[in-house]
């Protein structure tokens, strides 16, 4: 069953990789990144070839969610005042909008869900002060990455499944574990690991729908998951992405904010996301 499970996996995420855009941009990155002597200059200039990604890069970067002290204006800028550690998070970050096939209102509406979550969970770790914002901001868009590959290898059935939300009680991950045998959250998984990413990021990717962690988890992942997991609670009720009435319990108590909080948060949240949705989604 698991190896059937694997092949399942694997051939959905070989789908994604003959997207053109992944394979300047995304894979170019990766390779980079995975070199622990990558100088600045090095990913400065790589970057800043492609017009749209250093656009977006810096649109990331200087919204309010980001955290940064000072607005910045070219990437080498951004990259000394982040540092390498934290660039690398928003470059992946910044690279998930290359990774869809198309980009259809479907894929429009997966994006700005998961661009909801990461601003969402930047404005959450400012409340709890446990973990950077930007490293919750780039966990957050990153969460439902597994999304992506499912969508790009079969868009109708993934499509439809979707819109079996709206005639049962079932949450996405329970509707895709049904009619595909595998979920999001386990290509996600797979795909962190192959790419090497964070150990944040991972963590987020596998658990964001899981109700307990393994006990070997550091904290500060789990820190960082938690926040993702309300954040995309606090989304999803709000209809960003996926309009849908739902009843969805929401525990701040998981990320140490006190409850009466909430409606302060959200109001807050939509504020902050109005206000820069349409600057962030060019």
């Amino acid at each position: 069953m698991e190896t059937e499970k694997n092949k399942k996996i694997e051939n959905i995420i070989s789908k994604t990789l003959d997207v053109p855009s992944h394979s300047q941009i995304v894979y170019k990155v990766l390779t980079l990144l995975k070199d622990e002597y990558v100088s600045i200059d090095e990913l400065e200039s790589f970057i800043s070839r492609d017009k749209g990604f250093t656009a977006r890069f810096l649109r990331i970067a200087n919204s309010p969610f980001y955290g940064l002290t000072r607005k910045v204006k070219t990437v080498k800028d951004c990259l000394v005042l982040i540092g390498l550690n934290t660039a690398k998070s928003l470059i992946l970050a910044t690279s998930s909008r290359y990774l869809y096939k198309n980009f259809g209102p479907f894929e429009q509406k997966l994006y700005e869900h998961s661009l909801a979550v990461g601003l969402c969970s930047s404005l959450l770790s400012n409340y709890t002060k446990s973990v950077k914002p930007e490293e919750a901001l780039a966990c957050g868009i990153l969460h439902d990455l597994g999304k992506i590959f499912i969508n790009n290898a079969m868009p109708e059935k993934y499509q439809r499944i979707y819109e079996k939300i709206h005639e049962t009680e079932k949450s996405v991950i329970e509707l895709e574990d049904e009619n595909l045998g595998i979920n999001h959250c386990e290509i996600g998984a797979n795909v962190a690991e192959k790419w090497n990413y964070s150990d944040e990021i991972k963590i987020t990717l596998q658990y964001h729908h899981a109700n307990k962690y393994p006990q070997q988890i550091e904290n500060s992942c789990i820190d960082i998951c938690n926040i993702v997991k309300v954040a995309n609670k606090i989304s999803w009720k709000l209809g960003i992405g996926f309009k849908k009435d739902l009843k969805i319990d929401i525990d701040l108590l998981d990320i140490d904010i006190d409850n009466k909080n909430l409606e302060d948060i959200e109001n807050l949240f939509i504020s902050y996301y109005e206000s820069q949705k349409n600057f962030l989604l060019e």
